[in-house]
């Protein structure tokens, strides 16, 4: 079964769209018409065919190909605030005192910020349930930092990632029922959609003053910082990778951002260069995934290599697919041995 990730192409809309029903209208950067995704792939291939100049922001939108059908979605979106302000809220502690009453009080506060400004984010990870398990799920989501790896002057020194936020099974969003909704009088399915096109109406509507998480409900601040249900193996895969919680959370579902500096993420760290060997590939070794050097015609695939060799062997089919030969040079980067998937 041949499978590896790929950026997308307009042949995959029909997969796309499929798979925008799955992802259900929590994740807005995947498009749900037909228009939009064929505009989200022609965005992406500009970004893949770009020289050295580099522009505002650009998103580069990957699918995972099992036997050529697109089944699974990733994507990495560049320069964050460049052309619109990228808001979050971020959760801070103070301290109140009434030295003549001898009362000292902590109290959580949540503030609107801009903290993100020029990042790259990564999102957009969904995988068809049907073929999550044996590492797709993490090749997938660790393919956006094979990329990094091979063409970091692209990327900010700092990546980020959103994870989406508590629902319950009826997809209320309890944080937006208890906040949002108050100042943006509509729905949330309706606003998330809007902020994906337009962030000036979040500074406009959002109240300008701190938030005193104490004054939300139970069940509002119980879930303050908690990813989905589905989100969570998604955050726990890129914590592996060095990512880190640091109190700031989604503005409309209170759901965690993640960030890490992109020196410090354990696939980029643990890359390097060797040369390719046609063969039999090895179906035992050190796990790797192995990508290409290439822009429009990026690949990543998971394999095995001796351990500590400078060399791998890819199969005909394989090599074709990464449009290497014998002789090449292709980035590998060993994988630990815990598989897991889902969405963010």
């Amino acid at each position: 079964m041949m499978t590896f990730v790929r950026p997308a192409r307009l042949a995959d809309v029909p997969d796309l769209l499929e798979l925008a029903k799955k992802a259900g209208r929590g994740m807005t950067t995947m498009p749900h018409n037909e228009t939009e995704m064929k505009k989200r792939v022609l965005n992406s291939q500009t970004a893949f065919a770009r020289g050295p100049e580099k522009p505002l922001t650009e998103t580069y939108f990957y699918v995972m190909e099992v036997d050529g059908k697109a089944v699974g979605t990733c994507s990495i979106f560049t320069n964050l605030g460049a052309e619109r302000p990228f808001y979050t809220y971020r959760r801070s502690r103070i301290i109140n005192q009434a030295p003549d009453l001898d009362i000292r009080a902590e109290v959580d506060i949540m503030t609107l910020v801009n903290d993100y400004h020029g990042y790259t984010e990564i999102g957009t990870l969904f995988l068809d349930p049907a073929f999550r398990g044996g590492g797709r799920g993490r090749l997938l989501s660790f393919s956006r930092f094979m990329m990094m790896a091979a063409h970091m002057d692209r990327f900010d020194d700092n990546v980020m990632a959103e994870i989406r936020g508590w629902s319950d099974s009826n997809d209320r969003f309890p944080f937006w029922e208890a906040i949002g909704q108050k100042f943006f009088k509509m729905g949330f399915v309706e606003a998330d959609m809007r902020s994906a096109h337009d962030h000036r109406f979040i500074a406009e509507l959002m109240p300008k003053h701190p938030i005193y998480v104490a004054l939300l409900n139970d069940e509002a601040r119980r879930i303050v910082g908690e990813p989905h249900d589905m989100s969570r193996p998604a955050m726990e895969l890129l914590e592996s990778q060095g990512f880190r919680y640091r109190n700031c959370v989604d503005i409309f579902d209170g759901g965690p951002s993640i960030d890490v500096p992109m020196q410090d993420i354990e696939t980029i760290k643990n890359a390097r260069s060797v040369k390719v060997e046609i063969g039999k590939s090895l179906t035992k070794g050190e796990k790797c995934l192995v990508a290409n050097f290439g822009l429009k015609d990026f690949a990543c695939y998971q394999g095995f290599m001796k351990p500590g060799s400078e060399t791998i062997t890819l199969s005909e089919d394989y090599a074709t697919e990464m449009n290497v030969e014998a002789g090449d040079n292709v980035l590998v980067s060993p994988l630990k041995s815990k598989s897991t998937g889902g969405a963010s």
